[in-house]
């Protein structure tokens, strides 16, 4: 069982005067079925972000902090965008941004694909695999095809050495469960043999959205702020903020990109819960069931070739 260090959380956290991470939900749809995501259980529409609603987040990160993070993830694949995903990464890294992240299955990436996330300068590519073995991966990640998954990510390796680009990093991505806990170990091994990033973190519960019996502290050591609520902001494919990964469907949100700003409701409706969180008051409807705060922080392992960034 992956133990959480939560005082390296309470370390990480502060009061920012912008996000330190704005995650962008280009679609809300996906191609998996994987047994640690509510995406399945969806209730509000589905669609995709239009290329003007992203460049709009891209223009005012650019504007406010440009060493803000954007990740493309949430509830859907990235990659079902094709060409207009290579749009929005060029976009955003044109106009100055420094890290733009893409969170991906990986089962959708072309080698045309690869090599025009390449050429685009995306800075990482998180790889979700969970498993060392084709038979765990199918149990996890339901739909998914093991081999395909691994040709695409050999042949982005062999691009970037083509290309003789450092970019995008990749990473690799594994959600320690009861289903594959005991492959951990192969699947580190493994990677960081093939000089790539390995990811590791625990199952997550999304609120109240997946059962996480691993998540099972007491909420009298709940003594610090939701480390997502006081660093992040999610927006949804049709520019509807979520407070945080718990309100995957939108069931809270403090407002709209269309009539706001992110940073007018950074400091806005999304201060005031972060400032109940500074006091230790975890009683709104997302937060008081929530366990994901005790999840900790991921851990980061690299390969002799490559150096964690400073």
């Amino acid at each position: 069982m992956l133990i959480p260090d939560l005082d390296n959380v309470r370390k990480t956290l502060q009061r920012y005067p912008f996000p330190v991470d704005v995650i962008v939900e280009v679609t809300a749809f996906c191609n998996l079925k994987c047994i640690m995501c509510p995406q399945k259980s969806l209730t509000r529409e589905k669609g995709e972000m239009s290329l003007e609603l992203f460049q709009k987040i891209a223009d005012e990160v650019a504007r406010e902090n440009p060493a803000t993070r954007i990740w493309l993830a949430i509830m859907g694949e990235p990659l079902f965008l094709g060409e207009k995903l290579v749009k929005m990464v060029k976009y955003a890294k044109d106009n100055g941004i420094k890290s733009v992240n893409l969170n991906t299955n990986g089962l959708l990436l072309t080698p045309d694909l690869s090599d025009r996330l390449i050429d685009a300068g995306l800075d990482y590519i998180i790889f979700g695999i969970d498993a060392f073995s084709k038979e765990t991966y199918v149990k996890i990640r339901v739909g998914g095809d093991f081999d395909q998954l691994n040709k695409n990510i050999d042949y982005i390796i062999e691009a970037k050495t083509k290309k003789k680009s450092d970019l995008p990093t990749l990473i690799l991505q594994y959600i320690v469960m009861g289903e594959n806990e005991e492959e951990l170990e192969a699947f580190k091994s493994h990677w960081l043999g093939k000089g790539q990033v390995v990811k590791i973190r625990p199952k997550l519960g999304w609120g109240t959205g997946v059962k996480a019996d691993n998540l099972n502290l007491p909420d009298s050591e709940r003594d610090f702020p939701c480390s997502w609520l006081a660093r992040t902001v999610s927006i949804h494919w049709n520019g509807k903020f979520a407070q945080c990964d718990a309100d995957y469907d939108g069931k809270f949100s403090p407002g709209n990109l269309h009539s706001s700003t992110i940073k007018e409701l950074w400091q806005g409706e999304l201060a005031q819960r972060r400032e109940k969180h500074w006091n230790l008051d975890f009683t709104h409807d997302l937060c008081s069931e929530c366990k994901d705060w005790q999840a900790g922080r991921s851990i980061f392992i690299y390969p002799e070739n490559k150096k964690p960034p400073r």
